[in-house]
């Protein structure tokens, strides 16, 4: 989108994410991406746009209130902020009602429909919809009194009389979406709340109906708790869930075609200004459409199913510490199998000469895999210690119940710390040897969670490497101790020296381009924020060295201004699965140095958070991400975009006569060739290097 304040040296971060989501729209608005993953990217933007508001709005709203003079680093001031974000929410669920038309009418073309408007009489699908009514619970209140609470998680109608007004709640979200009865080879659905207002004139009988909507409220996610609070964090976190009623609204929606007197009352009911209060035409909380994309029988309206490889040393049970042990492996997600992480952790609990196995959780799911081996090994006497991180964002109730399950397994559960989250991916076993203990570890870019794994682009690495291995053991105890790190040689560590690490590795590489030439830089992550990284990136731009950048969502820093950063180009793809490592690379006169890490250039991931950046020591491992994963996301010309120096971002596009490069299914290829084992089996393609350097 346009940057509204060109003097300015950084792109506002809220914005920037606006941009990001529009991207994702894109996506949804692409014929050429089919049908149901186009209905999955719709309904991705709408839960998207709900944990913005949840998080980011309500945040600028508490500055605008508390701070009202206080600007960003972009110049804005909460207030102006404000204004954009709803100009530019406004646009893109304008966008998203035309695009979700479309894709509905492509999806009824090859025999899914969605009823959403029920504009006349149709007696037998009425008769098929008020059947399925029957299972879903709702509840109806008539008052003229005040508006009562109402959760935010909830679909609501409105009902206005002459005088009074009723409120009539989907207690069961995800089953307002009403599978009908439907011929073979076809699937039928309806949203109920809009038929319900096509029929409330018969909920109320002998009433006069003035209007019908269905509305939604969001709230404010706010999960602040301080140290010197008297609760447990673990109290805190059951009584804030358990009294969400007391969360500030943020947004009114309202799924009506005009703003109307009923829409006006519930904003001011709610104390919400007109500026909170968002009218769309079109359905409320696409999240219920995931179910359609769910489909059984419909695979050719959705990608070919990608089966992730399992590499040929891991085929057999019992081999993976054995392998890790001879040297470094590392796994792609989703290309490679999360699964050869589970059975690293089964082989674990297995294995009478394991003794002690350490692990950070983030997040972990409903289900998972990973804590039943964790809980299998407690139960086979080794001695498990977990750090579960209870104020994950939006998981904080999931993570306490596994804190609650996990001890009653007899794993030693770390007591959380009460002020900085615990953001890194590490898991280590120790095993013990006729020559003494072994340490195994792994540490990942992306989440210990089955479902994302097969869904997010990571990186993770098994070592036995013993000087990183000792000092994740250091991290684990450190941890135990409540949080006192201790500044590491061979790992970067938020906060201990992780910002220190990537300015001062920026830096030497300024320093030695000035000197020798040849200076690059490539990064990926998922958002490029931090005001200082930025600063040191112009200065690297402007002595001349390379800094090729992708970034998926949030990137603050302005690329290809003249005199700036005209050496800096920054590349977002936005494909099938989410782009989720982060990878740091900086060529250091030939020597690669290159980390994966859990942290974007954030300023939260470098103060207020322990994070991990790890390096890639293996000369053929560092040449798989230098050469396959980093160059061949810069080489996307299908789904990348670039980013313009005045923040609109454009499609890339292949070069004449070349051909088109789409990163992931490139991906997807090398894994169906078993392109890696643990030696990569010289199957390693490379793409090309666009300024000749090494």
């Amino acid at each position: 989108m346009p940057e509204k304040r060109p003097h300015c040296q950084l792109f506002n971060r809220d914005l920037s994410w606006l941009g990001f989501n529009d991207r994702v729209l894109s996506e949804a608005a692409d014929r050429t991406v089919p049908a149901l993953e186009r209905l999955r990217f719709a309904a991705i933007v709408s839960s998207n746009l709900n944990e913005f508001f949840m998080v980011r709005v309500a945040e600028i709203a508490r500055t605008a209130r508390n701070s009202p003079k206080k600007s960003y680093p972009d110049g804005l001031t909460a207030a102006q902020l404000s204004v954009q974000i709803r100009e530019e929410v406004l646009r893109q669920k304008s966008r998203q009602a035309a695009v979700l038309e479309d894709i509905l009418h492509q999806l009824r073309r090859s025999g899914i429909t969605v009823h959403t408007r029920f504009d006349g009489p149709d007696p037998a699908l009425d008769a098929e919809i008020r059947k399925s009514l029957q299972a879903i619970k709702f509840t109806r209140r008539k008052t003229a009194e005040p508006l009562p609470a109402l959760q935010s998680d909830r679909l609501h109608i409105f009902v206005r009389f002459h005088g009074e007004y009723a409120v009539i709640t989907l207690e069961e979200r995800e089953r307002r979406l009403l599978r009908l009865a439907a011929p073979a080879g076809a699937a039928v659905f309806a949203l109920a709340e809009r038929w319900i207002c096509s029929k409330v004139h018969e909920l109320f009988a002998g009433r006069e109906v003035i209007e019908a909507f269905p509305f939604k409220m969001i709230r404010e996610h706010d999960l602040r708790y301080r140290p010197d609070d008297e609760d447990s964090l673990e109290e805190y976190i059951e009584d804030n869930a358990q009294n969400k009623l007391r969360s500030r609204v943020v947004r009114l929606e309202v799924d009506a075609p005009y703003y109307s007197e009923g829409a006006m009352f519930l904003a001011s009911a709610l104390r919400l200004d007109s500026a909170a209060l968002y009218r769309f035409d079109m359905p409320l909380d696409l999240r219920a459409l995931f179910a359609v994309y769910s489909l059984d029988g419909f695979a050719r309206l959705k990608y070919p199913a990608i089966i992730p490889a399992v590499p040929a040393p891991f085929r057999k049970a019992g081999r993976i510490m054995s392998t890790v042990a001879r040297h470094d492996v590392l796994l792609h997600h989703p290309y490679d199998s999360f699964d050869i992480v589970v059975n690293f952790l089964k082989e674990a609990a297995c294995d009478p000469a394991v003794t002690e196995i350490s692990h950070v959780v983030y997040r972990a799911g409903i289900k998972s895999q990973v804590m039943d081996a964790l809980k299998d090994a407690a139960a086979r006497g080794k001695k498990v210690s977990v750090y579960l991180e209870l104020k994950a964002r939006f998981d904080e109730m999931n993570n306490l119940r596994w804190t609650r399950q996990l001890r009653a397994a007899g794993v030693k559960v770390i007591p959380p710390l009460k002020g900085l989250k615990v953001h890194s991916k590490v898991t280590q076993v120790i095993k013990k040897l006729p020559q003494g203990p072994a340490a195994y570890t792994h540490l990942g870019t992306g989440n210990y969670h089955s479902g994302t794994a097969r869904q997010y682009t990571d990186l993770g690495l098994l070592t036995s490497n013993a000087e990183i291995g000792s000092e994740v053991a250091r991290y684990f105890r450190s941890l135990a101790a409540g949080g006192s790190l201790t500044r590491p040689r061979t790992l970067m560590v938020a906060p201990v020296n992780l910002h220190a690490g990537v300015m001062r590795l920026i830096r030497a590489e300024t320093a030695l381009h000035r000197r020798e030439g040849g200076g690059l830089i490539m990064a990926k992550m998922n958002s490029l924020v931090d005001p200082d990284i930025i600063k040191a990136l112009y200065e690297a731009s402007r002595a001349g060295v390379r800094v090729e950048l992708l970034v998926r969502g949030i990137c603050c820093l302005k690329p290809g201004i003249k005199g700036l950063s005209e050496n800096i180009t920054v590349l977002s793809i936005v494909d099938r699965f989410l782009e989720h490592s982060r990878i740091y690379y900086f060529r250091s006169g030939g020597a690669d140095r290159l980390y994966l890490s859990s942290a974007d250039w954030m300023p939260r991931n470098f103060y207020n958070r322990f994070e991990i950046a790890f390096p890639i020591l293996d000369p053929l491992l560092k040449r798989y991400v230098k050469t396959v994963v980093l160059r061949g996301g810069l080489a996307d010309t299908v789904k990348a975009w670039y980013l313009q120096p005045d923040g609109t971002y454009s499609r890339a596009r292949p070069a004449s006569n070349a051909a088109a490069v789409r990163s992931q299914f490139h991906f997807v290829s090398l894994a169906r060739r078993s392109y890696k084992g643990t030696l990569l089996e010289k199957r390693l393609p490379s793409f090309p290097d666009a300024a000749g350097a090494d």
